[in-house]
């Protein structure tokens, strides 16, 4: 086994120590925006379920496919009337558990009216007895995005480690963030583990980032 030079692990630590501080000043910015932004809560919910068509034909999504949402929290998006628009048209939906940390999350089929639980970290689930599924889109929740696909999570990395078991395993899955439009950044502060979009949601419409453009 060859050591590493000690020089470049302190690099890398230093690096990772700025990285890691860059991304929580900017979750403490990004977290009065959202709150801020949440009045319209309501309004910016339906605008997205409108767009369920929309994202259909944008990612090639069939009858069947699986969309996999969450049950918000704090001030995240209510991403569930954007779910039952989709699973109206003909997907089944699905919801995630949160595992310990370090873990991917586990995906279970979830319909409106279906049970849900108590989950870690203050997150609603549906019950571990409901099926085990692999789903073909996956909204996401977020506090940050830039126009190039990235996004600001909460720090503990499920789903960046969700989207890459999925991949890992054959599954084809798109990853849509959903957001409001204020919580645009010019840059979001990236390290090698973290996941670009396919798209990016808000009350404006979708965005996908290979096509450019900005907000």
């Amino acid at each position: 086994m060859t050591s590493r030079d000690p020089a470049a692990m302190s690099s890398d630590l230093a690096l990772s120590s700025d990285l890691d501080d860059q991304k929580a000043e900017l979750r403490k910015v990004q977290t009065a925006i959202r709150k801020a932004a949440s009045v319209d809560a309501g309004a910016v919910a339906a605008a997205m379920a409108d767009c369920a068509a929309d994202i259909r034909i944008a990612f090639g999504l069939a009858d069947g496919d699986i969309v996999a949402g969450y049950w918000p929290i704090k001030t995240e998006l209510d991403p569930r009337p954007l779910m039952a628009a989709l699973t109206a048209g003909g997907m089944a939906g699905a919801l995630p558990a949160t595992p310990t940390p370090g873990e991917p999350l586990v995906f279970h089929r979830w319909q409106e009216g279906d049970e849900v639980i108590a989950g870690l970290y203050g997150t609603s689930e549906p019950r571990s007895d409901a099926p085990v599924c692999a789903p073909t889109l996956v909204l996401v929740p977020m506090l940050a995005f830039d126009d190039d696909g990235f996004r600001l999570g909460y720090g503990g990395g499920f789903y960046d480690r969700s989207l890459a078991q999925l991949r890992d395993a054959g599954h084809t899955v798109h990853a849509l963030g959903i957001a409001y439009d204020s919580q645009w950044v010019a840059e979001v502060p990236i390290g090698p583990h973290d996941a670009r979009l396919d798209g990016v949601l808000t009350g404006s419409g979708l965005f996908l980032p290979q096509e450019g453009g900005g907000h």
